[in-house]
């Protein structure tokens, strides 16, 4: 089990920013666990891991908010040492508006070399060290909750133990390759978006194979689903899954009770208010395909 401090204050994480300049730290270890649509509603961070290559600290997001969030996250006098930050930068960009700073993204590195597998294969493959946490079932945990258990803590500060190491080791990697330029460059944009953001309705599988008009459809049904999964604060899944979305934008219920056929809820009150949305959606999907002419 690791030793770490928690932080769950404004105070104390402005005293661990003024403990850092005073002690010289300018680079620590960071990683997010969040919430992603499985027990509720949308996208939120959940926790915050660090190490500073002596200590650990857990920051709980629940307890501190955009500005004192923003104050570490956006430091351009802290460099962040991650793995694959792009999924945890969109995160906090999405709810918070904040723009990750000065971040190094070991994978970004590791694939240069042309390494493309997970945190726990990069650490065997470089540092020859197997995980001491198993990762099973851990990935799906409800971050939600607190108090966090005690397993999952660990399990959480094991993504930050080694960054370290990794970056100490791929930095020679790289030099020897003798792409220490191509790196710096990359890793100048490793927070950033690589594009606009896409709405959900088009990361569904399938969604390039659809022509024009079933996108159209598509698109008002998740968002008729999304307005119901939000009113009822579910994952949107437990509402309805995604793979009917896409099966009703192609092949389009004419009456409610074909909905019914294919749009159905364990629960009838769920089931009610799904069925009226989905109907209004395709009347809506009708409309604008008709202006479109």
């Amino acid at each position: 089990m690791f030793a770490y401090t928690m932080i769950d204050s404004h105070e104390k994480l402005d005293a661990l920013l003024a403990q850092w300049r005073a002690d010289g730290i300018t680079s620590v270890a960071m990683d997010f666990e969040g919430e992603f649509n499985l027990h509720v509603y949308g996208e939120h961070l959940c926790l915050i891991q660090l190490f500073d290559n002596t200590a650990y600290y857990l920051v709980d997001p629940f307890k501190i908010d955009r500005d004192g969030l923003s104050r570490l996250l956006e430091s351009k006098d802290i460099e962040k040492l991650m793995f694959d930050c792009a999924s945890d930068a969109a995160l906090v960009r999405k709810q918070y508006g904040i723009t990750l700073q000065r971040v190094h993204d070991v994978r970004i590195s590791a694939q240069l070399l042309g390494f493309n597998g997970n945190l726990t294969s990069l650490v065997s493959t470089y540092l020859g060290k197997e995980p001491a946490t198993g990762k099973k079932g851990n990935q799906t945990a409800n971050w939600l909750k607190r108090p966090i258990a005690s397993k999952l803590i660990a399990y959480a500060l094991s993504d930050v133990e080694h960054l370290f190491a990794l970056r100490k080791v791929l930095d020679k990697e790289i030099a020897v390759a003798g792409l220490s330029g191509k790196d710096s460059q990359m890793q100048k944009t490793a927070a950033l978006p690589k594009g606009p953001d896409r709405p959900g309705y088009e990361k569904l599988s399938g969604w390039k194979y659809l022509s024009a008009s079933e996108r159209i459809y598509l698109k008002w049904f998740f968002e008729a689903r999304d307005m119901l999964a939000k009113r009822l604060n579910l994952p949107a899944f437990r509402v309805l899954d995604k793979r009917v979305l896409v099966d009703i934008a192609k092949q389009v219920p004419q009456t409610p009770e074909d909905f019914r056929k294919v749009a159905h809820h364990a629960d009838t009150r769920i089931a009610e208010d799904l069925l009226a949305l989905l109907v209004v959606a395709r009347d809506g999907a009708l409309q604008e395909l008709e202006g479109l002419h």
